[in-house]
């Protein structure tokens, strides 16, 4: 009777599906920041030079504390070199230039947070990147 009752819970726990999965809770309060940046396209490169991008998919920049400084949207340009593809953009905040942000990448399909290669020192009303060049992160 035990091994019935825990092939039954194996069964079960196989049958999930992966979008029960609760992506991170990543927020920022744009209010509590006096200053933006942008990064008006950026890509997410994983192996190779494989996009990393899918629906999902989350990017986000964060100081060294730990808090949300930005949390990125995910485009599909009609036009240019990555037409049809998903393309980031994203609004950066802080009080003041020179803060360091380093940038994580949530990867739905594998329920995982990865950690990017990169990171920005802030600049205030800085652009980074757009959809015909766009600014590349490597996945670590």
């Amino acid at each position: 009777m035990r091994l019935l009752i825990i092939i039954s819970i194996l069964c079960l726990l196989a049958c999930v599906e992966k979008d029960s999965i609760e992506p991170p809770d990543w927020q920022v309060d744009p209010g509590a920041y006096q200053f933006p940046a942008t990064i008006a396209g950026g890509v997410v490169i994983g192996d190779g030079d494989t996009t990393m991008a899918a629906s999902g998919d989350l990017f986000g920049a964060f100081d060294d504390a730990g808090n949300a400084r930005g949390i990125a949207v995910q485009l599909i340009p009609h036009f240019g070199p990555y037409q049809g593809q998903i393309v980031y953009e994203m609004q950066l905040y802080s009080n003041e230039g020179g803060d360091l942000f380093h940038f994580k990448y949530y990867d739905a399909s594998e329920d995982v947070v990865l950690d990017i290669i990169e990171t920005y020192v802030f600049a205030i009303n800085e652009i980074l990147g757009d959809v015909m060049s766009p600014q590349f992160y490597n996945i670590k």
